[in-house]
């Protein structure tokens, strides 16, 4: 198995992972905050939470572009070059800091009490916006480093860090609350972790690069301008991003009414964990291609393009079948029998169509980024967030959060897997006929296995936990079994060869 292989498989499972303890720490931490916090405060640390995070927008976009030049400089064997990267993004980046602390004392100052309905916290709430904001500030001149990461391909080690620090995270605030401790202690200790943790992060890939030099004369005017020019165009998809993931709420609460909201919420939560499981296991095809492109390997590049399309694309089912099977017997254990599982599981089948869309998508937008291509990426999905706004406007009113999910699906759908497949075959000609052709035969067989589960499942929408667990067992092989469709014989032989087996030779070396 080489080198490489083994990083990615490595990366992908420590990626899961982390996930997928984040999650259960997640679902485990939530009703004990609530009951020893209150739901007032806890509230509070929502809303606190949702501001400080659009702080991430002063990145400006230079993260992705910093990555990208980092990551190929590095593969082109250019430190000079990649060096003159990272010296002024760290620049750049320390002046963003100083202005994400500045912002912070502000909001503190004159923004803290427009957020409660009373002022007995507000003098806590202040303290919260700036320990947060500080926290923030420290850790933006580390991402600098990124590309070196990328280049080296070592996502197995950050996903580790992130691990440790949620489980440290997890285990010391609820010490401290335990013990009578509030939201302050809180935010020190996330902010104390997140120090902790970034230092060993710059540590580890500074070490990685040992070309890496700290000197002024490597920044540079001409090499901040080409970051800029890229990343304005990234920038302004975090701004778009942004809008669209949040306008489907703004306008569900604005036409309907808080139950409602609530329903439609716990669909959108639903694919949200989906979605971070998946990007998590397949979401670095981007450093892949860069190196392929750099080389010059364009069979390399056409040829890892299509791999990765079809690996999100047997996740994506997977996963879109266990909802269409598993989601209502699902919502209605979790939510209990009283909630309106009917809608929000509709609103799930809706909402995972248009998700999953961008995700099998994905690795086209990883290559437009590679081609320098990323303006087409940003005007698609400005279309996509204009066509939306217009569609929220037009159906919530009339059918509510189903309307809601049809609006922000459709868009996503036409321009994900019709427009951007199109342009990117104009630009390496990419034989979309024969993919085409595997994708309709693994849909069609999905759909027959999907069916004929649904036919001997006993009332899928009454199952137990138990019933829950197993049908996703049979569920996830049958499916990752069919999957087999989509693969030609030299990338089966590679899954079998350099994944498969050497897993189950580490497990008999255990």
């Amino acid at each position: 198995m080489s080198s490489k292989t083994l990083l990615i498989f490595k990366s992908s499972g420590f990626r899961v992972l982390n996930t997928l303890v984040g999650v259960a720490i997640g679902i485990l931490m939530m009703p004990f905050l609530i009951n020893t916090l209150g739901q007032e405060l806890y509230g509070l640390w929502i809303v606190i939470g949702s501001i400080v995070g659009t702080y991430y927008l002063l990145d400006l976009g230079f993260n992705q572009a910093v990555t990208r030049y980092v990551s190929k400089y590095i593969h082109q064997n250019n430190p000079e070059a990649a060096n003159r990267i990272i010296n002024t993004a760290l620049i750049i980046y320390s002046v963003l800091g100083i202005v994400v602390l500045v912002i912070s004392i502000v909001a503190a100052q004159y923004g803290a009490e427009k957020l409660m309905d009373n002022t007995d916290n507000l003098d806590v709430v202040k303290m919260i916006l700036i320990v947060t904001g500080l926290s923030l500030a420290i850790e933006f001149p580390a991402k600098a480093f990124p590309g070196i990461l990328s280049a080296y391909m070592r996502y197995d080690f950050i996903a580790l860090v992130k691990l440790g620090k949620s489980v440290l995270d997890a285990v010391l605030i609820y010490l401290f609350l335990s013990n009578g401790y509030g939201l302050v202690a809180m935010a020190l200790i996330m902010m104390i972790t997140g120090l902790v943790s970034t230092a060993i992060y710059v540590r580890f890939t500074t070490s990685l690069f040992k070309e890496l030099e700290f000197r002024k004369s490597s920044i540079d005017a001409a090499t901040l301008k080409d970051v800029f020019h890229f990343s304005k165009w990234v920038f302004l998809l975090d701004i778009n991003t942004m809008l669209r993931n949040k306008m489907d709420i703004w306008f569900i609460a604005f036409y309907q009414f808080s139950g409602i909201l609530t329903a439609y919420y716990v669909a959108v939560r639903l694919v949200e964990y989906a979605i971070t499981f998946l990007t998590q296991a397949t979401g670095f095809s981007g450093p892949i291609f860069t190196e392929y492109y750099a080389k010059g390997a364009h069979q390399e590049l056409k040829s890892s393009i299509s791999f990765f399309i079809k690996v999100n694309l047997l996740l994506a089912v997977t996963f879109y079948v266990g909802f269409l099977l598993l989601g209502y017997s699902f919502i209605k254990l979790w939510m209990g029998a009283s909630f309106q599982v009917e809608d929000t599981f509709i609103c799930l089948l809706i909402l995972a169509v248009g998700r999953f869309s961008v995700y099998c998508a994905a690795p086209f937008q990883s290559l437009l980024l590679t081609l320098n291509k990323h303006n087409v990426g940003s005007v698609i999905s400005l279309m996509e967030t204009a066509i939306i706004g217009v569609l929220l406007t037009v159906l919530v009113p009339k059918f509510g959060i189903i309307g809601a999910s049809i609006s922000i699906s459709a868009p996503l759908v036409v321009g994900r897997l019709l427009i951007t497949p199109l342009y990117i075959q104009s630009l390496i000609n990419i034989d979309l006929q024969h993919l085409i052709c595997r994708i309709t035969i693994f849909l069609a067989v999905a759909a027959l296995f999907a069916f004929s589960l649904h036919w001997v499942m006993p009332d899928w929408r009454s199952l137990s936990i138990w019933q829950l667990v197993m049908s996703a067992s049979i569920l996830s092989v049958g499916q990752l079994i069919i999957g087999f469709l989509l693969f030609n014989s030299s990338e089966r032989l590679v899954i079998k060869d350099k994944i498969i087996d050497r897993v189950f030779k580490k497990l008999l070396r255990n």
